[in-house]
């Protein structure tokens, strides 16, 4: 029986966040005179996706270590600003699914969102309801590597709440998404709004594929029967 319900945010809920991420650091590069073919920006920025943006800058920054500290200040204004949030839509309908899903689950966010963005931000900003029970980001943890695809957010989240891995599920996007849920011993659910497409998730093995988070109370149906 399922009871816990962890949801990464970023492609599950928000849409457009990878293309705002993406503008974020493009303009961290350029305030620092650095201009990455976009193939090597795309590849450099996949190699960190999840961990927190200095992980980020570092990498796509390797060569010049000196500058990543000023290509953070760069990113954060432009990220705390109006360049990330701009970018952002929600997936319709999303607000209503959690209001449902909470009468029935405890629900949590695993994601390498940023907890201020996320809370004071978007979550005013289309008027989603503060129906999760935790919350844990990338900017939480105090080693990096914790992040994941590492299973350290999710058995975390299954502690405080009580509940055990056949009692909980990880909806996402991203294949450290899948790889988290697995090291956790969790079911992993995937949508195709975000970073994975069917065959992909299908050669990660993945038995439960949305179009969007939007069909997950289906899903959660054939679990409890399954």
């Amino acid at each position: 029986m399922i009871k816990l319900i962890i949801f990464d945010w970023d492609d599950v809920f928000s849409q457009g966040s990878t293309e705002g991420y993406y503008a974020c650091y493009h303009h961290a590069l350029l305030d620092v005179g650095i201009q990455l073919d976009p193939a090597e920006e795309d590849k450099r920025i996949k190699l960190q996706w999840g961990k927190g943006h200095r992980e980020e800058i570092i990498e796509l920054l390797r060569e010049h270590p000196e500058l990543v500290d000023q290509a953070c200040e760069t990113y954060e204004k432009h990220f705390f600003g109006n360049t990330f949030v701009d970018a952002l839509h929600v997936t319709p309908g999303s607000q209503d699914l959690v209001r449902r899903l909470a009468k029935q689950y405890t629900l949590a966010i695993a994601s390498g969102a940023h907890p201020v963005i996320l809370k004071e931000r978007v979550f005013p900003k289309f008027q989603m309801p503060n129906v999760f029970s935790q919350i844990i980001t990338a900017y939480d943890l105090d080693d990096p590597e914790k992040s994941k695809p590492h299973p350290y957010i999710a058995n975390t989240i299954m502690e405080t709440q009580g509940t055990k891995p056949a009692e909980t599920i990880m909806v996402g996007d991203a294949k450290n998404d899948v790889l988290m849920a697995r090291a956790a011993g969790i079911e992993p659910v995937v949508v195709l709004t975000g970073h994975l497409n069917r065959q992909e998730a299908e050669e990660l093995g993945v038995s439960y594929i949305l179009d969007d988070v939007t069909q997950l109370e289906t899903a959660l149906t054939k679990l409890s029967n399954g």
